[in-house]
């Protein structure tokens, strides 16, 4: 339904997604994706972390500058090269578990004992770097022809860090939530940093 022109209700979409973080370390074969025919499952467990309950929302975005091409001698704009390209993944993390508090701030784990454990900011020379994480958002798509269910819709950020202001916030009437921001990097010429999977009726 989702390829179908015209007025169609079925290819409108409301619902949350789920927002799960690869595990494992970045590897540029990404060995790790779930394969193309497995967009109606959830990731392995095994291999993606699932960050859990969210409040407002989980959104993707692309965000590309076109710099306009000019000539003297004429008014109007002669055309246009892309210049820069942000792609960003946003969510408010509700569940405020370690594991989320370390992928939202990039955080490594500390000492741990009785009672207590602790999670720590890199410091010193090698700060300046962080692991990248591969995100796999699995949200809803439009219904399939018959409307009797919404088809699946993913979309996987390949390379991707934490980025943006985050905080942690306690308020005598207000949830706490954890807003996080995740910039997704260039991989390969010929490997895209975003990739959105549909799901098709058989």
């Amino acid at each position: 339904m989702a390829d179908t022109s015209g007025l169609v209700p079925g290819n409108l979409v409301m619902g949350p997604a789920r927002l799960y973080i690869c595990k494992l370390a970045f590897d540029p074969t990404l060995s790790y994706e779930p394969a193309l025919t497995d967009v109606n499952l959830a990731p392995a467990a095994s291999a993606w972390y699932d960050t859990g309950i969210t409040l407002g929302g989980t959104n993707t975005s692309v965000s590309p500058t076109w710099t306009p091409l000019t000539g003297d001698q004429l008014v109007d704009k002669l055309g246009a090269r892309m210049t820069d390209r942000d792609i960003k993944a946003t969510v408010n993390f509700a569940e405020m578990t370690r594991v989320n508090l370390s992928y939202a701030w990039n955080m490594t784990a500390g000492p741990t004992g009785a009672g207590y454990a602790v999670s720590d900011l890199n410091a010193g020379q090698t700060a300046n770097r962080a692991p990248y994480r591969t995100l796999l958002v699995d949200g809803l798509g439009p219904d399939i022809t018959d409307g009797s269910r919404s088809l699946k819709r993913r979309a996987i950020l390949r390379k991707a860090l934490p980025s943006g202001d985050t905080a942690l916030n306690w308020e005598k009437a207000n949830q706490q939530v954890l807003a996080a921001e995740f910039q997704a990097y260039f991989v390969s010429e010929s490997i895209s940093p975003i990739r959105i999977i549909d799901e098709v009726a058989a």
